[in-house]
């Protein structure tokens, strides 16, 4: 299938915000490595609203905070550096997990790891800041070119070539983290049937997904019906998103969200499903108690 625009939107020409496994096989894809690429190329120029945000920054202390979101251990890399940090409260921008349970200081250390869909690679960094040996791939450039800063083992890769064209790939990794990918795609449920299959028996899968609160609400699908109706220069989307934001410094977060052509959204019945189907036991969903989910966080042990 070539990578053009679908004539028909699922979300705004048949009102399917919410995904269903019905729905497997009826959409193509799009230009997957255009969808995210100009968000990383303004966090590589340093744009107000694009970088400093805790949904793409690399820099030690950021990485500090996902290290504690993840383990609840705080000050990680700082202590090994012998500094004392702030509180983090204004590296807030962009919001922060609620995990539970976490994961143990040591899960990573040691475990090869696959961070499919990194982006500017913040959890590539994290987990290699836990011991992880990471391979980092994605298909958008200015993401690989982010990553490529801290990591050598960088790769250009469709998700969707992963069962079909990379058997060196099944089975090959003891963690792959598949963090805002899968929701993004024309079939979701096919997209985990990937991922799944690049974790080795014992191994781990952790995976976000938009669930249907926030990005099912009217703000959100009202707003990406009019970007997307609309034909708008890059300088026009991005007065959109800016538009949009309370604070701009947290615009990353509204273009993220209004420039994916499919922006799913996800029950946790149906992700856990998934894993189940797809050999998984152990599955724990890490975020249940959030306040104000606006996705899920699942990790499962393949048996």
């Amino acid at each position: 299938m070539s990578e053009t625009r679908p004539a028909v939107n699922p979300h705004f020409d048949q009102d399917r915000i919410v995904w269903s496994d019905d729905y497997s096989g009826q959409y193509d894809p799009v230009p997957y490595a255009q969808q995210f690429d100009d968000q990383w190329r303004l966090f590589l120029e340093r744009k107000l609203g694009f970088c400093d945000h805790t949904g793409v920054e690399t820099t030690d202390d950021y990485i500090d905070d996902r290290i504690y979101e993840l383990t609840g251990v705080a000050n990680f890399l700082a202590s090994h550096r012998g500094v004392v940090t702030d509180s983090g409260k204004d590296r807030d921008i962009g919001g922060r997990l609620h995990l539970e349970p976490k994961f143990p200081l040591d899960f990573f250390q040691g475990k090869r790891c696959l961070d499919l869909g990194c982006g500017a690679g913040r959890w590539t960094r994290t987990l290699q800041a836990l011991g992880g040996l990471v391979k980092s791939t994605d298909v958008s450039a200015h993401g690989l070119e982010s990553t490529r800063r801290f990591n050598d083992d960088v790769e250009v890769l469709n998700l969707f070539d992963v069962l079909p064209k990379r058997p060196d790939l099944h089975g090959a990794f003891d963690v792959t983290i598949c963090w805002g990918v899968i929701m993004c795609t024309h079939d979701p449920r096919l997209a985990f049937a990937n991922a799944a299959a690049t974790v080795r028996p014992g191994g781990h899968l952790y995976v976000m997904v938009y669930a249907p609160t926030y990005h099912a609400s009217p703000f959100v699908t009202e707003n990406r019906k009019k970007y997307h109706a609309a034909e708008m220069t890059f300088e026009e989307k991005m007065d959109f998103a800016y538009g949009l934001s309370e604070d701009p410094r947290n615009a990353i977060n509204l273009l993220d969200m209004l420039n994916t052509f499919y922006n799913w959204t996800i029950t946790e019945d149906t992700v856990v499903k998934w894993y189940i189907d797809h050999g998984f036991s152990e599955v724990t969903v890490l975020n249940r108690h959030e306040p104000h989910n606006c996705g899920w966080h699942v990790l499962g042990r393949k048996a």
